[in-house]
């Protein structure tokens, strides 16, 4: 009996409810990660709505930019050119589009564009069903049968319905502002070290060494352990992402098999190597991407590929 078997079967609408929840959670995570670093900075001022203010205002001026730059950055990176619907390779993928957009009820078809890689890969982008296209490699449409690149076109049709890519550049935008602040945080330590040392020193009987002490560690660790917080969650929160969509490639289709044959072939031994990576755009868009092998899986920001089939398999 396949190992699959062993897992209880899954409604594809219920796991696409429970993965969303998850994600509203993290994100609540990063928002109020943002939240206790503006106010921890308004401490440092002297002034907790002081600090508040500067880090709506820092949100407010990062978070357009990433909106209004990322389909210019995402093709620009990947060098991500329209499909030619004379060439009959690429012409199927339009048709299948054009069915799944249907299915999912779609005002439009979202715009293909066509990566010059030999490595299959597939990315779905746009802050919204108006704006939102897909990326699919040379690659991938070599490797894949009818049937599979249904499969692949799905998942990133799933991505587009829940909005995926305006949440990510959400999630980037609020780790961003939080980098920000933190930066800001770190300048005001050294400059209290610096500068009120000698106040320090008339209270050194009074605890003012502890003071020193403290101000010392924020300083050296308030920056790393921020890039280690924001890239755990932003991975968390991509894993997260790529389950819903599988459901909603299943749910798409009206079948299992073939999104997993698909993540089968993609899968392999295969780990990227620095051309592969540098040929599908760099690994700033990694979790845009299908699939991205990591060797750190805790940074990884896709589940393992053997656990996304089985659950596709028990899923209906």
């Amino acid at each position: 009996m396949s190992q699959h078997l062993n897992l209880a079967p899954m409604i594809a609408s219920e796991e696409v409810r429970k993965n969303f929840i998850k994600s509203f959670i993290l994100v609540a995570f990063v928002a109020a990660a943002v939240f206790g670093a503006s106010w921890y900075l308004g401490k440092l001022l002297g002034d907790v709505k002081v600090g508040v203010f500067i880090g709506l205002v820092i949100v407010a001026i990062v978070l357009p930019l990433q909106i209004l730059t990322s389909k210019w950055m995402i093709l620009s990176m990947s060098r991500g050119r329209p499909v030619n619907p004379n060439d009959l390779r690429e012409r199927r993928l339009l048709h299948i589009a054009e069915g799944l957009a249907v299915s999912a009820g779609l005002r439009r078809v979202p715009e293909i564009y066509i990566v010059p890689t030999d490595v299959p890969n597939a990315f779905a982008s746009g802050m919204s069903e108006d704006s939102a296209f897909i990326g699919v490699t040379e690659g991938l449409l070599d490797m894949m049968d009818n049937q599979e690149l249904e499969g692949v076109l799905a998942h990133e049709f799933g991505h587009i319905i829940h909005r995926d890519i305006m949440l990510n550049s959400l999630v980037i935008g609020l780790i961003s502002s939080l980098l920000v602040i933190v930066v800001i945080i770190e300048r005001l330590g050294f400059m209290e070290l610096i500068y009120g040392g000698r106040r320090r020193s008339r209270d050194r009987d009074s605890g003012g060494g502890a003071a020193v002490i403290v101000i010392m560690l924020i300083v050296l660790l308030i920056r790393p352990l921020a890039m280690l917080f924001g890239a755990l969650l932003q991975s968390a929160i991509s894993r997260q992402r790529e389950y819903a969509a599988d459901a909603v490639a299943v749910r798409l289709c009206s079948y299992n098999e073939g999104l997993a044959s698909a993540l089968e072939k993609l899968s392999g031994d295969r780990q990227y190597s620095d051309q592969d990576i540098e040929s599908l755009g760099s690994k700033q868009l990694a979790s845009m991407y299908i699939h991205f092998p990591d060797a750190n899986e805790l940074f990884s920001t896709h589940p393992p590929i053997n656990d996304r089939v089985k659950r596709l398999r028990n899923m209906y």
